[in-house]
């Protein structure tokens, strides 16, 4: 093309000069070359048209290229974010699968709990049913004590007795602790928590026999309580101190297995290993 342009200029200029000897000679007059440029004029008119739409084609081209490239370029991103999806969508279906065995197993340790709590209500209760049940004769005593009371109060009094006897319980007053917590148990306020307080008081005060009679009340009434770690620990000691071995053992593997976070639990343990050093 920039052949044919050079060749038309050329061809114009010639044009544009005077008539040689040899135009002359040849007829030709300066009417043909007018016409003759005319028709050079409208070929160069022509060539920049074409120019132009070359140059309008190659920018579309260039412009087309550039979205071409940013396509692939988002094509590309796109399946960068397919496969982290293709990951994430991995790992949440394994996390998935984790937390369904961590939900397995906290089902199996609360049907284990639940037996463990059964197993001890029933030996709680074979200690009531036993004719050499040591606490038998405490029951009797205990139901004369409460008929018998040194403390009196009115029943709408209770709530203020009740935080009384834990006070002096605190304090280690068990003279004063004990028979608030009687006249309690005659009205049935609060019955777990005051059948384990005289427990309590029994444990403290080395009436074994009673201590075990009335942790085991105590159970029975409210095998959910907060204080059962306590329970169970004295419960065992309770054991040991009337040297009943294997409840004193069965009562520190309950404690240690229901509630190992416990420092009843700890304690529990250092005694079994003591234990075992003998």
């Amino acid at each position: 093309m920039k052949k044919s342009y050079f060749f038309l200029i050329l061809l114009s200029t010639l044009c544009l000069a005077e008539p040689s000897a040899f135009e002359r000679q040849s007829g030709a007059t300066k009417n043909d070359l007018k016409a003759l440029q005319s028709v050079v004029t409208k070929l160069q008119q022509q060539i920049e048209v074409i120019q132009q739409a070359q140059e309008g084609i190659s920018s579309l081209h260039e412009s087309q290229s550039s979205k071409i490239q940013a396509q692939i370029v988002q094509t590309a991103q796109h399946s960068k974010d397919i496969e982290e999806l293709k990951t994430l969508q991995e790992q949440v279906l394994s996390n998935t699968q984790e937390i369904k065995n961590i939900q397995s197993q906290i089902q199996e340790l609360n049907t284990n709990l639940n037996s463990l709590n059964q197993t001890i209500l029933a030996e709680l209760k074979k200690l009531n049913n036993t004719s050499q049940n040591p606490t038998t004769k405490v029951q009797n005593k205990t139901e004369k004590s409460q008929n018998k009371s040194s403390f009196h109060a009115k029943p709408e009094e209770k709530v203020q007795v009740f935080t009384q006897a834990k006070e002096f319980v605190q304090r280690a007053e068990y003279e004063s602790a004990k028979p608030r917590f009687e006249w309690l148990l005659s009205i049935n306020y609060k019955k777990a928590q005051s059948h384990f307080y005289l427990g309590e008081i029994a444990f403290h005060t080395h009436v074994y026999n009673d201590a075990i009679y009335y942790y085991k009340e105590s159970v029975l009434i409210d095998d959910k309580a907060s204080y059962m770690p306590t329970l169970l620990l004295h419960t065992a000691q309770s054991f040991n101190a009337i040297k009943d071995t294997k409840n004193y053992n069965k009562f520190l593997d309950s404690l240690i297995a229901n509630y190992p976070s416990s420092k009843e639990a700890q304690k529990a343990k250092n005694l079994k290993k003591s234990k075992d050093k003998k």
